[in-house]
């Protein structure tokens, strides 16, 4: 089975980074090759940020304009798409996080940068930590059987 899926534009691994009380801090210049200097940042499950590419973005919300009317529409218009805000990396590679997804996320001074496929994720550094070791051994290897590899 072959993907149609451009690995090159893949995201992955967990970078520790400070937020400063302005809500500015540096984005990884890796991510930013995926994303562009100029990308959307909005809310996500779990008190983490999301980050999508313009392209990638505007190809959600017309995925979203397309469901038909419903309890799982409303969500995502709720969620998504009134949290987000386009963000523009300076000329030193750091991005403002607008105080509303910094207060959503939990987001004071220590987070992580985490690459998740097509998508960067801005976690609170406690709250990265405590989601990803509440994964039980047991769910990941079923998981993994799941690639069927």
């Amino acid at each position: 089975m072959q993907s149609t899926v451009d690995a090159s534009k893949m995201m992955s691994g967990e970078l520790p980074y400070t937020i400063d009380s302005k809500g500015r801090m540096s984005f990884p210049q890796r991510f930013r090759d995926v994303l562009g200097d100029r990308f959307i940042l909005t809310r996500g499950a779990d008190h983490r940020l999301v980050a999508y590419s313009e392209e990638s973005w505007n190809s959600l919300m017309l995925r979203i304009s397309q469901m038909r009317e419903g309890r799982e529409k409303e969500i995502l218009k709720q969620i998504y798409i009134k949290g987000a805000i386009p963000v523009e990396a300076d000329k030193l590679g750091r991005i403002l996080v607008p105080q509303a997804l910094r207060e959503y996320a939990r987001l004071l001074k220590d987070v992580y940068v985490v690459g998740a496929m097509d998508t960067a994720e801005i976690w609170d550094k406690d709250a990265y930590e405590s989601f990803t070791q509440s994964i039980a051994p047991e769910e990941l290897y079923g998981a993994l059987s799941a690639l069927e590899i």
